[in-house]
């Protein structure tokens, strides 16, 4: 047994390859049910532990992790095939159970290793009704009912996913694309056609927000709906959500916020709240607003003259107002309003200014901001201050979030204040231009920041940067301290923000015996202010959302500590990045040494990392096992025939071994290559072609494809052609493998069809053929044929 015991700091670890999340699929997850999901990631060990950031979630993996997942063609070529690829997947089976009473929302889960932790990731819960992507070919999937939501995926370059609907009345359809808050980097595009072709409606979501559309749907007519990736981009992570609803829809609410304990009178606008047709309406109603602190929007049934509708109306402390000077971009016609408070405004027409006026002291501190996008406007704003006098206080454009501005001042004289509100852009299709600006005193407060994955080695010391953000004047110490520490693991050293710091260093340590796990930590920090004490935990930002409406979208407490361990291994690529001449189709042999350390003799994993710099095409390895002691591998390297020939091609591997730490459990430790395996192409080796393509046949026949076999003088093997039918074909294909010796250079490969309705239409098939070199590398050449099947 080899135990690792290190004092080494945390950049002796640097080189190890944390695993890194990507995805669940499905997507969504129904409340009161336990759903079978796939949860897709990188770099993965059989070791890890999972975390689910809600208690109310359960989530269970079951089995090792998968395969890796290649991104089938197409592919790109030219100038793009130099860009960065997308990660390698691969896959755990996992389970995802959520308790009935849940409300809709986003739930983030991480993973972490003796290596590291991943960043988070997130799947979606939902009380509606969901289904899944399931279609033939790339035929459009029929919606039976509505509403539904779609889980779906671009899994692929140029996809396209069609939807198919039909309604017995004449009503509106809102379709709804949630794929950037689910982490998946989709700039959608969504189109409505009706059964002509014609485009009814289409949304492009250039700026990275996803979004809806709505349109008239009128009765008996067939509308298909598309969703694709703006540049066609595609992969196995790219997962979406695609709601259908009928009716009326809200696009807003004037003032956008209700203030606690009133009764409101409110203004809800969006397409058919009077008519049930496409053009933007109004509704007014008086609502009784909640006095719950705790509740942070209120559920409310919208009673229309289209009908009814659930909405949520978000809550605040602050009183709500309106805009109500006719032209409050005009300087003579400044809004006053009495600070604090919160005022939404509409941009309408030519107007890109908006003047809001209030008393300020000298000394006192103001926080302003301004939410837009937060509020699913359409609006991109900024912010001014203008002191009594027109002089420029204070600014800003982007807030720390989003594209919503936000920033604070203290007065430096008295007089009559100017917030100016600026709608930097905004279409002239946009349906919501509404802002609102919130005027409030800083009181004297503190919150904290970190990082939210920290890495601590085994028996050594990690750092971890504290920022404190004081607002109201507030300059006092701040006393740290972390809760929920592993066993083992110790906080040393000073843990305080000193007075009138604005960060602060601490420390964690590890014991040379602690058991090497991961775990969720919090950090609170406390003081006094004004003689009351007052403590807050610290935030850190996550991954996962895309497109955050607000800090609540990004920020969690939640702080994943994985303790590691260094593997005693290096793995060096022979002659490191040397170009390799290597013939496109045929596999390469890397050769590679392992160099043991500290007495380990065990077996050694040399895996595929996951991410690669440049498009693969198809360019792929295996898991190659390693045995005991061996210091010398071979790692094999396939290579498609379709690669270009203008560029050199790489693998980055990484090696995985079994340790114990010192508590017994083994924990599997990774070590990157010292090296990329460069290859450069040659010409192919071996070509195949087939005749009899776009044949035309009826349903139950035989259908004979000639086959051709092209060999390079410098290849003499036999090769074997298959036909690779699709898995919703595997019932009414099948085509026995032909082998073609040495100096054979044609066949026949006969398709035996089954006499079934469903394989009705035109199919694209892939023939393989397939030489051994050296009698267990591939040597491989594909090709396509179309075949059309036809009813009796």
């Amino acid at each position: 047994m080899v135990v690792l015991a290190t004092t080494v700091t945390m950049n002796s670890v640097v080189a190890q390859k944390p695993p890194s999340v990507g995805y669940v699929y499905p997507p969504v997850v129904r409340a009161g049910e336990t759903a079978a999901v796939d949860l897709g990631g990188y770099d993965f060990t059989i070791d890890m532990q999972w975390f689910v950031h809600d208690e109310r979630v359960q989530l269970r993996h079951e089995g090792p992790p998968g395969d890796y997942l290649i991104p089938p063609p197409p592919f790109w070529f030219g100038p793009r095939t130099s860009l960065p690829a997308m990660p390698i997947p691969r896959e755990v089976a996992g389970t995802i159970t959520v308790p009935a009473d849940m409300p809709e929302g986003l739930v983030r889960w991480q993973v972490a290793n003796a290596n590291g932790a991943s960043e988070t990731a997130l799947f979606y819960v939902s009380r509606g009704h969901e289904i899944t992507e399931h279609r033939s070919r790339d035929l459009p999937q029929r919606l039976d009912t509505l509403p539904v939501a779609v889980s779906g995926r671009l899994s692929r370059l140029t996809e396209v996913d069609r939807y198919e609907l039909q309604t017995e009345k004449d009503q509106l359809i809102t379709v709804d694309l949630m794929a950037r808050r689910l982490g998946s980097d989709i700039n959608g595009v969504l189109q409505v056609k009706d059964a002509s072709g014609t485009l009814i409606a289409d949304f492009v979501d250039t700026a990275g927000l996803d979004g809806r559309l709505t349109f008239f749907a009128n009765a008996g007519t067939l509308y298909t709906i598309s969703v694709n990736d703006l540049d066609f981009r595609g992969d196995r992570a790219y997962t979406y959500r695609l709601a259908f609803t009928t009716g009326p829809r809200v696009l807003g609410m004037m003032p956008a916020m209700a203030q606690r304990g009133s009764s409101a009178m409110l203004e809800f606008f969006g397409p058919g709240l009077n008519s049930g047709t496409n053009i933007i309406e109004s509704v007014r109603a008086e609502v009784a607003i909640s006095s719950d602190i705790n509740q942070s929007s209120q559920n409310y049934l919208l009673k229309m003259p289209a009908g009814e509708m659930p909405v949520q109306i978000p809550l605040s402390n602050l009183p709500e107002a309106v805009q109500t000077v006719h032209d409050p971009g005009n300087v003579a016609e400044s809004q006053a309003v009495s600070a604090p408070t919160a005022v939404t405004g509409r941009f309408v027409g030519p107007a890109k200014t908006h003047r809001y006026s209030w008393p300020v002291t000298m000394g006192e501190r103001w926080s302003l901001d301004v939410q837009a996008r937060a509020l699913l406007s359409d609006l991109d704003v900024a912010l001014e201050v203008l002191d009594g006098e027109g002089k420029p206080v204070a600014e800003n454009d982007d807030g720390s979030v989003n594209s919503d501005a936000a920033l604070q001042f203290q007065a430096a004289t008295s007089g009559t204040f100017t917030a100016i509100v600026r709608a930097i852009s905004v279409s002239e299709k946009a349906g919501n231009t509404t802002y609102r600006l919130q005027l409030a005193r800083e009181s004297a407060d503190f919150s904290l920041s970190t990082s939210q994955m920290v890495s601590l080695p085994l028996g050594g010391k990690s750092e971890i940067t504290l920022k404190a953000n004081r607002t109201g004047g507030f300059d006092g110490e701040i006393s740290l301290k972390p809760e929920a520490l592993p066993e083992g693991v110790t906080a040393i050293g000073d843990w305080i923000i000193p007075a009138g710091k604005a960060d602060a260093k601490v420390s964690l340590e590890s014991a040379k015996d602690a058991a090497v796990v991961a775990a969720v930590i919090r950090i609170s920090g406390t003081t006094t202010i004004d003689g009351v004490p007052i403590s807050r935990t610290a935030t850190a930002p996550a991954s996962g959302v895309l497109n955050p409406l607000r800090a609540a979208d990004r920020d969690i407490t939640q702080i994943l500590l994985a303790m590691t361990m260094p593997a005693p291994i290096e793995v060096l690529v022979v002659d490191k990045e040397r170009q390799r001449d290597v013939h496109r189709g045929t596999t390469y042999l890397a050769e590679l040494d392992m160099e043991r350390k500290d007495g380990f003799t065990g077996e050694i994993t040399i895996e595929m990392t996951a991410k690669q710099d440049r498009q693969r095409m198809g360019t792929r390895g295996p898991i190659l096992t390693v045995p005991p002691g061996e210091t010398k591998a071979w790692y094999p390297v396939f290579l498609p025939e379709w690669l270009p020939m203008d560029l050199t091609r790489r693998i980055i591997v990484h090696g995985v071994v079994a340790v114990p730490d010192p508590k017994g459990t083994i924990r599997y430790l990774t070590k990157p290559g010292n090296a990329r395996i460069t290859m450069i192409m040659e010409g192919s080796l071996l070509k195949l072609t087939a005749a009899n393509n776009d044949s035309v046949n009826p349903i139950g026949s035989v259908v004979e494809i000639p086959v051709t076999i092209s060999r390079s003088p410098k290849m003499s093997l036999p090769v074997t052609v298959t036909l690779n039918v699709p898995d919703e074909a595997q019932v009414f294909l099948k085509a026995e493998p032909v082998t073609l010796a040495a100096d054979q250079s044609t066949a026949m490969l006969r398709i035996e069809t089954q006499a079934d309705n469903k394989l009705a239409g035109e199919w694209t098939l892939t023939l393989t053929a397939t030489a051994m070199q050296d009698a267990q590398w591939p040597m491989v050449s594909q090709t396509d044929i179309r075949v059309e099947f036809k009813l009796p």
